[in-house]
């Protein structure tokens, strides 16, 4: 389990990014076993057109992206500024033993070994590269050879990732980077209005969050317990092409960050607009102080049925029925946890009739 821990201060202690390379690497991965990214099929479909020697130099070379996505990838991922290609320049300029752990980490197995036993301790990688030997061939002769001098396998992988930018993701980059953008600004509106943890519920189902001990969890098979502070910050990463996965960074040496999935996955302006009828069924729904009420509880922290009816003094039955009149007008979404059931708010809902109230005020020139 990952745990983060946050300060009072949290907003001050967080940032938001997006990054061109990370998104053409999460989207080369999503090439490698396209049956598991259901999302992304007409990228899928549209790289069936890449020059067939691309296509399987991509393919030989698949092991950087394949499973685990080597951090090295996030260099200069928080610089607004750095394009690809000054992404690129910074990923090979990191030290070798870095980039040794990192393309490790790619080929072995993260749960008996970290990447950084296979460079500092002579005898693990003799025996793992004599149990791969016997096992695997292919994979002992290619990790050691990242293990004796990384920089040609790096060069190989990120000469290969240059010409499939080229070719198509930056096309695509183009494509999707006003909605990766558009997604991290509205995740700042949703802290400056609604505070942190409202916001943190929004990212992904995987992330778990108690506004009462001020934590955000993450499954993992490895455990770590860090406090976020101004001098170690957490960055959220908005990707289009890592659905359906969430993704954490959190070993030294590299900066905190977890890379989500930005939704929706659309430019804002193919989305629907709230119609007439959407607006006036949410304002009747929340045209009643209890419901009101609900809402603003919601904002803090999904709850049940009973929490609600003791924090409203009202019975479960008529807070029941108040849940009932927001879940219908799509105000709020329900989930089972155990015997519970949690009611939340909707944001994406929410946003549709803020939008559709603020196209009806007249502009400085009506």
């Amino acid at each position: 389990m990952i745990t983060l821990r946050f300060a009072e201060t949290a907003e001050e202690d967080i940032a938001f990014s997006v990054s061109p390379l990370l998104e053409a690497v999460h989207s080369w991965h999503v090439l490698t076993a396209p049956g598991h990214h259901a999302l992304h099929v007409p990228w899928v479909r549209r790289c069936r057109r890449l020059p067939a020697g691309l296509r399987r130099r991509m393919r030989g070379h698949d092991f950087v992206v394949a499973d685990y996505i080597p951090a090295l990838f996030e260099s200069r991922t928080g610089d607004h500024d750095a394009d690809f290609a000054d992404q690129l320049a910074a990923v090979r300029g990191l030290p070798p033993a870095l980039l040794a752990t990192e393309l490790a980490r790619t080929l072995v197995d993260r749960t008996r070994h970290t990447g950084d036993d296979l460079v500092d301790d002579p005898a693990t990688r003799d025996a793992v590269l004599a149990e791969y030997r016997h096992s695997d061939p292919g994979r002992a002769a290619r990790l050691e050879s990242i293990l004796t001098d990384p920089l040609p396998v790096l060069d190989d992988a990120l000469t290969v990732l240059e010409d499939y930018w080229d070719a198509a993701f930056a096309q695509e980059w183009e494509r999707v980077e006003p909605s990766l953008y558009e997604s991290i600004t509205r995740s700042g509106a949703r802290i400056a209005h609604h505070g942190l943890f409202p916001m943190l519920r929004t990212l992904a189902p995987q992330i778990r969050v108690d506004p009462g001990r001020r934590t955000l969890r993450l499954d993992r098979p490895h455990d770590h317990d860090i406090s976020v502070t101004r001098e170690k910050p957490v960055t959220f990463t908005a990707s289009h092409y890592v659905w359906p996965h969430v993704r954490v960074t959190c070993d030294a040496p590299w900066p905190l960050r977890i890379t989500y999935p930005a939704l929706p996955l659309a430019p804002a302006s193919t989305a629907r607009p709230a119609s007439q009828e959407d607006t006036l069924t949410a304002l009747r729904a929340l045209a009643a102080a209890p419901r009101l009420r609900i809402v603003t509880h919601l904002a803090a922290q999904s709850r049940t049925t009973q929490e609600l009816a003791s924090l409203l003094g009202l019975s479960p039955s008529v807070t029941s029925r108040h849940l009932h009149q927001l879940t219908q007008a799509g105000l709020t979404t329900t989930r089972r946890e155990g015997y519970y059931v949690l009611y939340a708010l909707a944001p994406a809902r929410l946003d549709e009739i803020a939008t559709a109230l603020v196209t009806l005020a007249p502009g400085p020139e009506d």
